[in-house]
């Protein structure tokens, strides 16, 4: 199991059929998964801050 498939699985993305392979061989959709998950990640982060004021 390579670094992309562990990623994955702690996302809990991994049983999407084939994303680890077109992501292992397409830089653009691994670019954009990343992006998404930083922009997702800080939106939760945002919300959670917001919800403690």
């Amino acid at each position: 199991m390579g670094i992309l498939e562990a990623i994955l699985t702690v996302l809990g993305i991994s049983p999407i059929s084939g994303l680890g392979d077109s992501m292992s061989r397409s830089k653009t959709l691994t670019l954009m998964m990343i992006i998404g998950v930083i922009l997702f990640s800080g939106f939760a982060l945002f919300l959670f801050y917001m919800m403690g004021k």
